[in-house]
């Protein structure tokens, strides 16, 4: 279970790094939406795993994620002027494919349910 702290940076990190995403343009990079979703802080503070949704242009989705991560000493920069922590964490960007795959077993679902009805 997540401690209050973990939680209250997390929703800081948050809020801050989709500021910056609109600020600097990058929420619309190559004709896709990114949504930060969640920061999953560590006991410690000192990492902290980002998770975003990215809507249009599927092809793209793990090029965008890694270009991300490949901008994270910068964005990480832009992060500590805006939130005062003793430690900054370390940040890496993972996509979330939480809807995808809740698509995926609902379909499941429903086609197991039709295969059962008289």
């Amino acid at each position: 279970m997540k401690s209050q702290r973990q939680l209250q940076i997390g929703e800081n990190i948050k809020r801050v790094m989709a500021e910056i995403f609109l600020r600097e343009d990058i929420s619309t990079e190559s004709g896709s939406l990114i949504t930060v979703l969640e920061v999953d802080v560590s006991p410690d503070a000192k990492n902290a795993k980002i998770f975003i949704d990215i809507f249009g242009n599927e092809k793209m989705h793990e090029e965008i994620t890694k270009k991300l991560n490949e901008a994270t000493p910068h964005l990480r920069y832009q992060l500590a002027k805006k939130v005062t922590l003793r430690v900054m964490p370390e940040i890496v960007f993972v996509l979330d494919k939480t809807e995808e795959r809740a698509g995926n077993l609902e379909a499941l679902i429903t086609k197991e349910g039709n295969r059962y009805k008289p």
